[in-house]
């Protein structure tokens, strides 16, 4: 067969290279000059000739070590024995949390664990001697170990709640004042992420309940490049974004980048790899049933944004209490600072990540390039005071990105009733045209949401259920094809802070299965 796939982001690639495994013909049209999607790794430019540059992730930035993410894996073992030896592509661990990751909230600096709901005096006794990571997995406990005994099931009886958000569970199901919720959101999470729907929020602690995490060597992007050699650049189409699908009576479907013949072509199949804004960007195409363009309205997206701060030094690493990854959380405006897990015990100069989602996110992005900035470099002169650190004299330059102005808008996100109104008849395919992406899959935000939403998308065009993951030779559970193709993370690190980081990876694996391992519940996933 021959198949357009729309979207250059994971969910587009994947499909192509499995579909030309398969020995079919496939273009992909990417609307930019830049595959990836919400796969992005910025460099800034290097102060030293001898040496790359620093470099930050714009986009998707960690990766669980879990089953459930073993997708991620199989693919990384298929490009690593497919492409040739410089195009590798190397796992190094991701910090999630360090033991020096202080909190910032009402002008103090503490420890997380340390940070009680005692700040807020409007506290009932009960709550305040808790910590909000204590209360938070007294109420998320349960459901993470009846989804790790038995995922299927477990999300059916998640469905039951699907309706109301995880504000009004708290409220009205665990009883819990409002008061202690905010506390709890602000500690854990973004500013109103609490009214996402239960179901979103339960699925989003599932992934951080995980022990031990990775990044990419050199960046996320190494792994888009990868996809992209193996599926060859005479198979994409950059800056080729579609302004119309038609329909043809022989049930082909032609789509349109633009007016020539060059860019108009006709497929057997066409897979929308694309987040709904960018579909509603489409001005001419088939006019779908009710719900389905319901969907495609109403799906909800929360805005991102990410603010990558180029300093001369590592300076978060050299203070009495050093940060070697992980993040703080604050209630400054950019509510929190990663310290990325790249490049750890490097002397030259560092990058720090200030990121915001949902209505901080928003907040953020309504002021100017230069009022972002500048409140910024201002908030994390607070922040790092009491270590003497002028944060103004340390600064570079700097690269930020409003997800919400991009085409891909953000990580999906449902709000409540959404999983049950939109997500069957939303990745349902209409004739030839089939859909696939992250926010069609059960497991948004996240890299392996996008990459199952892909498989399962090319196993009906092909009528294949059986059809293998790349890079899984043989069709093992999934815990044992995760746990096989994932290398060994430490060769990266300098041998001065890989003590120091084994130590606390190792520290991690006392915690029990139903311990909420991080200082947030907010995936980044595949942003």
């Amino acid at each position: 067969m021959n198949i357009g796939i729309v979207g250059g982001g994971i969910s587009g690639l994947y499909s192509a290279l499995l579909l030309r495994q398969q020995g079919h013909t496939v273009t992909v049209f990417e609307a930019t000059d830049r595959l990836g999607g919400r796969i992005y790794t910025h460099r800034f430019q290097s102060q030293n000739k001898k040496k790359n540059g620093a470099y930050f992730e714009a986009g998707a930035m960690r990766i669980p070590r879990s089953p459930l993410h073993g997708l991620v894996f199989d693919l990384v073992h298929y490009i690593n024995t497919h492409n040739p030896a410089d195009r590798k592509v190397d796992f190094i661990p991701y910090i999630l949390e360090h033991y020096n990751n202080d909190a910032y909230i009402q002008g103090k600096r503490s420890s997380l664990d340390s940070q009680n709901l005692s700040f807020s005096p409007e506290i009932p006794p009960e709550y305040a001697g808790k910590s909000a990571r204590e209360l938070l997995g007294e109420v998320v406990s349960p459901w993470l170990m009846l989804l790790k005994k038995d995922f299927d099931l477990g999300f059916q009886q998640l469905l039951r709640y699907d309706d109301i958000s995880f504000r009004q569970y708290l409220r009205t199901v665990i009883g819990w004042p409002f008061e202690v919720i905010d506390c709890v959101e602000l500690l854990m999470s973004q500013t109103n992420q609490y009214d996402l729907s239960f179901l979103e929020i339960i699925m989003q602690n599932l992934d951080f309940n995980t022990k031990e995490w990775v990044t990419i060597a050199g960046g996320m992007s190494r792994l888009v490049d990868g996809l992209a050699n193996l599926i060859g650049s005479e198979h994409i189409l950059r800056n080729a974004p579609i302004h119309r699908i038609e329909e043809l009576p022989n049930n082909q479907v032609r789509l349109y980048a633009d007016d020539s013949s060059k860019t108009t072509r006709d497929f057997d199949k066409v897979i929308l790899c694309v987040p709904p804004a960018a579909l509603q960007a489409i001005r001419e195409r088939p006019q779908w049933s009710f719900m389905k363009e319901q969907a495609i309205r109403g799906s909800h997206y929360e805005p991102l944004y990410k603010l990558g701060l180029h300093f001369k030094t590592r300076f978060w690493e050299m203070s009495s209490r050093p940060s070697f990854g992980g993040q703080s959380t604050t209630d400054l405006r950019f509510r929190w600072i990663v310290y990325p897990s790249n490049d750890i015990g490097d002397q030259g100069s560092g990058v720090l990540l200030l990121y915001s989602w949902m209505t901080d996110a928003t907040r953020i992005s309504s002021l100017s390039k230069k009022d972002r900035l500048e409140t910024a470099l201002h908030d994390l002169n607070k922040f790092f005071a009491q270590d003497g650190v002028d944060v103004y004299n340390e600064f570079l330059d700097s690269f930020e990105i409003i997800w919400s102005g991009q085409s891909a808008t953000g990580d999906a996100m449902f709000l409540p009733s959404q999983f049950t109104r939109f997500f069957e008849v939303a990745k349902r395919a209409e004739g030839n045209i089939f859909f696939a992406g992250e926010h069609l899959s059960r497991h948004h935000t996240w890299i392996a949401g996008a990459l199952d939403s892909a498989l399962t998308t090319v196993r009906e065009i092909l009528n294949d259920g059986d059809l293998r993951p790349l890079g899984r030779e043989i069709m093992p559970g999934m815990e044992g094809s995760a746990k096989k193709n994932i290398p060994p993370t430490s060769r990266n690190l300098s041998a001065k802070y890989l003590s120091d980081i084994t130590d606390q990876l190792l520290t991690s694996l006392t915690y029990p299965q139903s311990e909420i391992l991080t200082i947030q519940c907010s995936p980044i996933g595949i942003t």
